[in-house]
């Protein structure tokens, strides 16, 4: 995707031409490693996390607040599976498609439901195998500071 958005800059810049169908093709790509990239940082717990308050809460309490924070996860990721479905269908319905590649404007939204899908079975699992929340880099140093 870099290298075909830089070359359309030179040509652009440089050459003094467009090429067309880059601008599409790059839009399309950026949405769906956009999507596919937040699908791989939910399965390496990448996203950002507020833990100061859930810290303070007692093991068992923490287990159930994950609980509660995976189980919220589940409704959000059927929602946006299911939103996402009708955008496509809709899409799909009025038959819009993009002015250049002549390809249905579908196939960008598609990422929506495809990685909310996905995302919903990681969390689904996580959930179900009980999965702890992993420590973060600096509790080690933390929990030995606290140990006298």
């Amino acid at each position: 995707m870099l290298v075909v958005v830089i070359a359309n800059v030179f040509a652009r810049n440089v050459l003094e031409i467009g090429i067309l169908w880059i601008e599409e093709v790059s839009r399309l790509a950026f949405v769906w490693v956009v999507f596919l990239g937040a699908y791989v940082a939910l399965c390496r717990w990448g996203h950002m996390a507020i833990s100061l308050l859930v810290k303070q809460f007692s093991p068992n309490a923490q287990a159930a607040a994950l609980v509660i924070a995976r189980l919220l996860a589940l409704v959000f990721l059927a929602f946006l599976a299911w939103a996402g479905i009708e955008l496509v269908r809709i899409t799909l319905q009025f038959g819009r498609s993009s002015p250049i590649l002549g390809i249905s404007a579908a196939w960008g939204y598609v990422a929506v439901p495809i990685t909310s899908i996905l995302m919903f079975v990681e969390v689904l699992r996580e959930l179900l195998s009980f999965e702890p929340m992993p420590a973060e880099e600096g509790d080690e140093a933390v929990a030995a500071a606290e140990t006298p």
